[in-house]
């Protein structure tokens, strides 16, 4: 995944300001209920979790989701950088080698995180399906149940980090 994201925010123009214009494609549920649909099949609130960010590959995929965010966050994420997190929370599989991989990085910089294997917790392989759209994504990033990454590459993953986890 060395392509660009599109980015897309959602939010309600009767509750949120309007998001900062380099943020990318901005949907109003407000003006656009049937976006709101798209949200909920992905576990997000239209009424308690915007603005939302998500950050999809060119063919839809999505690799990066934040929820709750403001304008400032909104830029960050939008962007590809992170947001602070003093909780990451890694799902993965003992078979799959892009978890090493992406645990090699958390490693690298030092970022506390703790993991869950999906194939032995199936409470937490919902989850991931729930958030990723209904794909099976290992390693799946959660970080303060606010932002997720879905088998980030290594550049993404240390530009989410911001240097570190671990540090609000």
């Amino acid at each position: 995944m060395s392509h660009s994201l599109d980015c897309h925010v959602y939010y309600d123009s009767q509750r949120h300001s309007v998001p900062p214009v380099e943020c990318g494609d901005r949907i109003d549920v407000a003006a656009e209920p049937e976006a709101a649909e798209q949200l909920v099949r992905l576990g997000i609130s239209p009424h308690s979790d915007l603005p939302a960010v998500l950050l999809t590959e060119p063919g839809g995929k999505i690799r990066i989701l934040g929820v709750r965010l403001t304008n400032e966050e909104t830029s960050k994420l939008a962007s590809g950088a992170g947001i602070p997190a003093s909780h990451l929370v890694v799902y993965s599989s003992a078979w799959c080698p892009d978890c090493r991989r992406a645990k090699r990085v958390l490693e690298e910089v030092e970022a506390p995180f703790d993991e869950i294997d999906i194939d032995q917790d199936t409470q937490a392989e919902a989850v991931v399906l729930a958030r990723s759209g209904g794909r099976r994504v290992v390693p799946t990033l959660r970080f303060d149940d606010r932002v997720w990454a879905f088998n980030p590459d290594p550049p993404l993953l240390r530009k989410l980090l911001n240097g570190k986890a671990g540090q609000a």
